[in-house]
């Protein structure tokens, strides 16, 4: 996915979008199809994220897809580097595949809003790619 833990931890339920055997996350102002595997565990997740926020609903007023020890604050970012690297889901090398793949496809603007970096690190991923996007930005003026 390119996203930063941080990102993935301000993920409520309702960011999740589950329908027939595909899963979503909505990011920002679009959705993020998920890839088989990660969809499956983030399925079974989103199960226990809604009993535990039915349970504390008393205690927080956000549902957090990851929910802490204290139900109003989602769980600390170290404990699901271990989680997830428990699963097999390395975040760094991972990230940074994902980012290589979409500097490949996208702007460094667009790259930047998806993954939640700055311009200048998704304007150093689109250069290590050497993705020239002038191309990109001249369909887009003649589309107006």
């Amino acid at each position: 996915m390119g996203l930063q833990v941080t990102r993935i931890l301000e993920l409520t339920i309702d960011d999740v979008v589950v329908q027939d055997s595909a899963v979503q996350l909505k990011l920002d102002e679009g959705f993020l199809n998920l890839p088989p595997r990660l969809a499956h565990l983030v399925r079974q997740h989103l199960h226990h994220a809604e009993d535990a926020w039915e349970s504390n609903r008393a205690a927080t007023t956000i549902p957090w897809l990851f929910a802490g020890l204290n139900p109003a604050r989602p769980i600390h970012s170290q404990y699901i580097y271990l989680k997830l690297r428990r699963l097999g889901l390395g975040g760094l090398a991972g990230r940074n595949t994902a980012r290589l793949a979409l500097a490949a496809d996208v702007p460094a603007s667009i790259l930047a809003a998806l993954t939640g970096t700055s311009i200048d690190n998704a304007t150093d991923w689109t250069n290590f790619v050497k993705r020239d996007w002038t191309g990109y930005i001249s369909s887009r003026r003649s589309d107006s």
